[in-house]
């Protein structure tokens, strides 16, 4: 399988603070790539650098092996930091504003309405959905200009174990659908049951990225051994 991003010594740094440091990822095409991390490691300035949001310090972003353009954000879908909702509007309504926006024919906002099983809300205003319908609402806006590459952040944050699960089952369909998800989460278990590989940063370096084999090694044990390296390692450096 072929890779659809990589990075290459990717490093973005504020005001003398490296948050990135020469990370260098590899996502394969039409798969769900976990992106793991202890909150402030790094992992949403990552994944702005990926959407555009953020320039890299140093280093390269690709895409299909050439240097990503701005003009690939035609093929990126992204929420990330919560999703931008209209609460005083309806799950269509707030899909058509962004389809005007972008100039997108209405007869695909019911077809992404399908896809994050909104398509029965009618008149409800999404200020009476709950925090699950809300964050398929955000995918159904990320999925509206029908997306090769879908960047979601801690897409599962605050969800109860229904909503959890309806999310779970959402983001392992898309990959069959052509569409290829990184996502970022601190919870493990949780990428552990939808990632076909993860990468985990940590102060952020990148400390592992491997296949999702849970017959292979430890998660867990993965996670805390690389956390607690770079911990040493910054107050070292401290």
């Amino acid at each position: 399988m072929k890779n659809i991003i990589e990075t290459s010594n990717l490093t973005k740094i504020f005001k003398n603070e490296k948050a990135i440091n020469g990370v260098s990822i590899h996502v394969k095409e039409n798969s769900v790539y976990g992106l793991l991390g202890p909150n402030g490691a790094g992992k949403s300035t990552l994944l702005k650098m990926l959407t555009g949001v953020l320039h890299p310090t140093e280093g390269k972003i690709l895409l299909h092996g050439r240097e990503w353009r701005r003009k690939d954000l035609q093929r990126i879908g992204s929420m990330i930091e919560g999703p931008a909702i209209y609460e005083n509007l309806t799950a269509y309504e707030n899909l058509e504003v962004l389809a005007l926006l972008l100039k997108i024919p209405k007869q695909r906002i019911h077809e992404v309405l399908q896809i994050v099983g909104l398509a029965k809300t009618g008149k409800k205003v999404t200020k009476k959905f709950s925090l699950g319908m809300k964050q398929r609402l955000g995918i159904g806006m990320a999925l509206l200009n029908q997306p090769k590459i879908l960047i979601l952040d801690e897409p599962t944050n605050g969800l109860d174990p229904i909503g959890i699960q309806e999310l779970r089952e959402l983001i392992r369909s898309f990959p069959k659908k052509g569409i290829t998800v990184i996502l970022s989460s601190h919870m493990l278990s949780e990428v552990q049951q939808v990632a076909d590989d993860i990468g985990i940063i940590s102060h952020g370096y990148l400390g592992f990225e491997g296949k999702n084999d849970q017959s292979k090694y430890d998660l867990e044990e993965q996670f805390i051994d690389i956390v607690g390296k770079t911990n040493r390692e910054v107050g070292l450096r401290d």
